[in-house]
């Protein structure tokens, strides 16, 4: 009777009988037949496939749409009585980077371990924007804007901007009066070279070159005080330095305020209890 209802399940939520297929740690042959298996038991079709991709027939969308009500409550049921007697354990992965993942979240998952030794953590600092899907990650600390559809992003922190410069450069700069300005000077980019900032009553980007290049904000502090041109970091990160008059901050009124660190997972039907016990633990430390 449950045969081959998690795979189907496995297929609609991956999209394809590959991804399927990697996901359950199975061939893609075995993921076929278990659908066609499944189709001839129920005496319809549940997914036309074509060369580039497969669709939920309208039959595909009502089953689905059952079958993941009783996944949920199996899972529920399964949580409660977890939660009851005995500890979340397994693994969690994250991904993540810079000083706000290694000095603020990294410290917050270890007292969440404290709580529950039976879970084990596994973070990768890595600053490239991986796929928390296709890579298997449970989590993501992201700064910035949420680009795709098929992740829910929670705020943990806004982080305020700072336009950065050493007295060094500033003595031979340009003028700078406005953002428009940065054209002319000479820029350091972290994540982006295109810069926000509010501008004739709106958010606008200017794009600044740049003859230096890190996804490491340590590395960006270094060059800037070094004279190498002026840098556009989280306040947190860099206002100790113009504290210690190391740098100096620059247009502090064209400065947007919307930008913030996110913790980022994948938009799915069932998330493990550990996973969610952690994402509620890290939210409540943050708020």
């Amino acid at each position: 009777m449950w045969q081959g209802l998690d795979i189907f399940l496995a297929v609609v939520e991956q999209g394809s009988f590959s991804k399927a297929a990697q996901a359950l740690d199975v061939s893609t042959s075995h993921v076929s037949r278990q659908i066609q298996q499944l189709e001839e038991r129920l005496g319809t079709v549940l997914l036309q496939r074509t060369t580039r991709s497969i669709n939920l027939t309208d039959e595909g969308v009502a089953y689905a749409n059952k079958l993941k009500v009783i996944q949920q409550e199996l899972m529920d049921a399964n949580n409660e009585l977890q939660g009851v007697q005995h500890t979340p354990k397994g693994p969690i992965r994250i991904t993540g980077a810079g000083d706000f993942m290694a000095n603020r979240v990294a410290p917050a998952i270890a007292q969440f371990c404290k709580r529950y030794p039976e879970v084990s953590i596994h973070i990768d600092f890595n600053a490239r924007n991986v796929d928390l899907i296709e890579d298997g990650f449970d989590l993501a600390i992201r700064f910035g804007r949420l680009q795709d559809s098929r992740l829910i992003a929670r705020k943990l922190s806004t982080r305020n901007m700072m336009l950065l410069a050493s007295p060094e450069y500033l003595r031979s700069a340009p003028p700078l009066a406005t953002p428009l300005d940065l054209q002319h000077h000479k820029c350091l980019i972290a994540l982006s070279n295109r810069w926000r900032f509010n501008l004739n009553n709106s958010i606008e980007e200017v794009k600044v070159n740049s003859q230096w290049r890190s996804n490491n904000p340590q590395a960006i502090i270094h060059a800037c005080k070094a004279g190498l041109g002026i840098a556009h970091l989280a306040e947190d990160i860099a206002a100790e330095y113009v504290s210690a008059g190391e740098l100096v901050a620059l247009l502090p009124e064209y400065q947007v305020d919307d930008n913030a660190s996110w913790l980022i997972y994948p938009r799915k039907d069932l998330i493990p209890l550990r996973v969610r016990l952690l994402i509620e633990f890290l939210m409540a430390q943050f708020q």
